[in-house]
């Protein structure tokens, strides 16, 4: 038995901050802030300047000062491009830039603004409507965290907390800095939960679980149960870097599956991912809770992945249109470009000329498209053709249906057979992009496809004089 879905988020789309990067409130530097890095042992860089890799990770440690005030100011700029939750990465105590080595639970770190700057930048979301979901990392915590530091003093209280063995500890990913949480101890258990609960009461709409897949599907049920116990509009969805099916304990899983298939598919690695899509559709109950990615803090940038705008603007389009939630990482709407961690994890660019706009107006256009169209949020998924890929969105009322097509490759035309008995004879489509009408005939249409093109067609009422076509339909 699944938890019913959240009524909001089948209109969401979703933008991922890393908040040390992304813009630095009430008119501050990072050198108005050094004290705030330099005496935990970071280290300040100037705003614009590529991150790279360093020896021993001490990239982790280099700050540019973003923060939760910064966040806040720019509302304007999420409503512009029309997004309505946002996505954080963590934020609480954490000497790293990243901070996925949690010091404190419940204490927002004073690098980003504390409770304060959080507070406020949760007031002005919802005062826009929009939404906020925090990143949960509990598999594992910091090596500076108090439980751990009397574990490695045999403090037996603690000492079952972790994994301990007699010269080292057991770690995510064996990153020593990284102590996994023994999870199934009662203690560590109802302290997650204290964590879970304290920030839905502080109005937080939803959780990200970091390692979903470490935390295996009973932590993530009950997880979830704690927050469907407070609320079944809170929104809960869990990082799982494998085939989507088989975790519908949850809302939804970051769906890496998807982006693989997506890449390789503009990429012209493969010439057909339509079956994998429709098997992913029909298998994974929570389809429409799962974030459709196309990059992330964890991933190369998509500009770096795809340099072609054209054929990006395919992968976007199936990121778009796909059943899920879409989610943008920040800066990829504009083309920051960036490899592998921490190249991808690069400073916001707020300096409209450096962008490209072109990706910018096409991105607000296929955001209000996913938010208003009844087919894409909430429509069945029709395969109809595999090379190239083409699909159908097929909603409650067939002039609510969309048909999707994306082709990576050579001109060409496709003929396609809509399974819809009521999409009646004569029925124009309308490409929502070019404007381009095409007309049913007998359930079968003829599409003209340019080389590295999509089209994304709507079922128009044909009406003559008084004669309407869809009168009782």
């Amino acid at each position: 038995m699944m938890y019913p879905m959240p009524s909001w988020v089948y209109d969401s789309v979703v933008y991922q901050i890393f908040p040390d990067r992304f813009f630095i409130g009430k008119g501050k530097t990072v050198e108005d802030k050094k004290d705030l890095y330099l005496k935990r042992g970071g280290v300040i860089e100037k705003w614009g300047v590529p991150p790279r890799k360093l020896p021993g990770a001490q990239h982790v440690k280099i700050f540019y000062g973003g923060d939760l005030w910064g966040i806040a100011e720019k509302v304007d700029y999420f409503e512009e491009l029309g997004i309505n939750v946002l996505y954080l990465t963590p934020i609480f105590l954490s000497d790293t830039n990243h901070k996925y080595d949690t010091i404190d639970y419940f204490r927002v770190d004073p690098q980003f603004g504390g409770k304060r700057a959080f507070l406020h930048l949760l007031r002005v979301l919802h005062e826009r409507n929009m939404k906020l979901i925090l990143d949960g990392v509990f598999n594992h915590v910091g090596s500076q965290h108090p439980w751990f530091k009397k574990a490695k003093r045999n403090d037996p209280e603690y000492v079952n907390r972790f994994f301990l063995y007699k010269d080292r500890h057991r770690s995510w990913f064996d990153v020593g800095s990284l102590p996994e949480l023994n999870v199934e101890v009662e203690e560590v258990k109802e302290y997650i939960l204290k964590v879970v609960e304290h920030y839905l009461k502080l109005g937080i709409d939803g959780w990200r679980l970091d390692c979903g897949h470490d935390l295996g599907p009973t932590v993530n049920l009950w997880i979830n149960m704690k927050v469907k116990e407070f609320s079944a509009e809170k929104y809960l969805v869990s990082e799982i870097w494998t085939y989507p099916a088989g975790w519908d304990m949850v809302d939804g899983l970051m769906n890496y599956n998807f982006r693989n298939l997506v890449l390789s598919y503009v990429n012209g690695e493969t010439d057909s991912i339509g079956f994998h899509l429709e098997r992913a559709y029909r298998e994974t109950k929570n389809i429409f809770g799962c974030w459709n990615m196309l990059d992330s803090h964890d991933t190369p940038r998509l500009a770096t992945m795809v340099p072609d705008r054209d054929l990006r603007k395919l992968a976007v389009v199936l990121q778009f249109t796909y059943p899920g939630v879409p989610l943008v990482y920040y800066g990829t709407e504009i083309g920051l470009t960036g490899g592998e961690d921490p190249e991808c994890r690069a400073t916001m660019e707020w300096n409209r000329e450096k962008w490209d706009v072109d990706l910018f107006e096409f991105y607000k256009k296929m955001i209000r498209l996913r938010r208003t169209d009844p087919g894409l949020r909430f429509g069945e998924f029709v395969l109809l053709n595999d090379s190239p890929l083409a699909f159908l969105r097929k909603a409650p009322h067939p002039l609510q249906n969309t048909i999707v097509v994306v082709n990576p490759g050579e001109e060409k035309v496709l003929v396609l057979s809509i399974p819809d008995g009521k999409i009646m004879n004569t029925t124009p489509l309308v490409d929502v992009f070019s404007g381009e009408r095409f007309h049913v005939d007998g359930g079968v249409v003829k599409l003209p496809l340019p080389a590295r093109s999509f089209r994304i067609l709507k079922p128009e009422d044909l009406r003559v004089g008084k004669y309407r076509l869809y009168k009782r339909v």
